[in-house]
């Protein structure tokens, strides 16, 4: 993952660097009973205090209900990164296409906590769809979602920073649970029998160069 050096860090900024960097597909198909795949990419950036991390998908359709924090955004047309920095636990942030987002963490111990609206309030995210629901769009449909998140916001790591040479495991996710076609790719893949993103240790190595 690349290091940028934005003097502005508008969304705005952040979008219009990450589309000039290389792009990761999420495209594994890991249950055969869910064989739909949209096309989803995305780029991953940082800096000392920040990740930086645009997705772009083209799917059949887009469809959003949940509009608050901490909702069911995974039944609606979304995208995730799941993310661990350790053998502790991990973070999943997931951001459905009109950037409603919930954010918790899941601890090896069984522990879970969800992020405040205070932390989740940081996390600054925007999609090109727009904010309001309900949206429901039954043909071809292309969207991008950007999102600035400081490392603050990981508050179980409290003084996290960001540095060259490291690395940590994570995975991103294009679900869609309750849309009219639902489906679950990976960019990492994902070895269980049933639909479950929440396998720390299917997650890939990520390194900041």
């Amino acid at each position: 993952m690349e290091r940028i050096f934005l003097s502005e860090k508008s969304l705005a900024a952040v979008s219009e660097t990450l589309d000039k960097l290389g792009k990761s597909e999420i495209s594994t198909i890991n249950w055969p009973e869910f064989p739909y795949a949209p096309n989803v990419k995305f780029a991953m950036a940082w800096d000392e205090d920040h990740f930086f991390l645009k997705f772009f998908v083209n799917e059949q359709h887009a469809a959003a209900i949940t509009d608050f924090n901490n909702g069911p955004v995974w039944e609606d047309s979304c995208c995730e990164f799941f993310c661990a920095f350790d053998d502790r636990g991990y973070y999943n942030l997931e951001t459905n296409c009109i950037g409603a987002q919930l954010f918790c963490w899941q601890g090896k111990d069984g522990e879970k906590q969800q992020g405040s609206d205070e932390i989740i309030s940081t996390i600054q995210r925007k999609s090109s769809l727009g904010s309001v629901a309900p949206i429901s769009m039954k043909e071809d449909v292309e969207w991008d979602l950007v999102i600035r998140i400081p490392v603050t916001a990981f508050f179980k790591h409290k003084g996290l920073k960001l540095f060259s040479g490291m690395h940590f495991t994570a995975n991103f996710y294009k679900c869609g649970d309750k849309t009219d076609v639902p489906h679950f790719v990976s960019w990492n893949a994902i070895e269980v029998a049933k639909p479950d993103f929440h396998q720390q240790k299917y997650f890939g190595q990520v390194f900041l160069k």
